[in-house]
């Protein structure tokens, strides 16, 4: 039996199963499911995907390996840990804040919760922080009988007060018209 005697169609030749392509699984959703704070299936819904084609992509080595190496990069970047810690202090919060707020509470349980609610919510008064100006210089004159008068352009600045550098008020001396006249 030779070339000639096998009927080969038109179409084109398939050599490997079919396979369904994924083109829209994002980054994020990677991310999400790498991270674990909630099912895959709800995760895959939220990107429009069915059960069926989730479970065919989990099975997708490639798709494997992708949240594998995500969930690495959280454990190395303590990602996955702050994401829990805050979901974890975020769900207890209601419960601290009923227990504080109660009549049973002591008022030193009362300002301990205070103080951490508002830290954490970053209430607490920020510290000033200094600005310098520019470059630095002072000029001193001798007046001589122990007398001098010192300029200076360095100012030290609050963000939040700022204050205008001080002038000084010197006496000007007047010249008559005398001394004018010689000149």
């Amino acid at each position: 039996m030779g070339l000639e005697d096998q009927n080969i169609g038109e179409e084109p030749l398939e050599y490997a199963p079919k396979t369904t392509s994924f083109p829209l699984v994002s980054d994020e959703m990677v991310a999400s499911i790498a991270l674990g704070m909630e099912d895959d299936l709800i995760v895959a819904a939220r990107h429009g995907l069915s059960v069926e084609q989730y479970q065919e992509l989990a099975a997708a080595p490639w798709f494997q390996l992708q949240v594998a190496a995500k969930r690495s990069e959280f454990a190395k970047n303590g990602v996955t840990f702050k994401a829990k810690s805050a979901w974890m202090a975020g769900d207890i919060l209601d419960q601290v804040y009923l227990l504080a707020s109660s009549s049973d509470a002591s008022l030193s349980q009362k300002h301990e919760v205070l103080k951490t609610l508002s830290k954490l919510g970053g209430l607490e008064p920020k510290e000033e922080k200094q600005v310098h100006t520019g470059p630095g210089f002072s000029i001193s004159i001798d007046l001589g009988g122990g007398q001098s008068i010192s300029l200076t352009n360095e100012v030290n600045q609050s963000l939040n007060n700022r204050k205008m550098p001080e002038v000084l008020d010197l006496p000007t001396k007047i010249v008559s018209d005398e001394l004018k006249d010689e000149s």
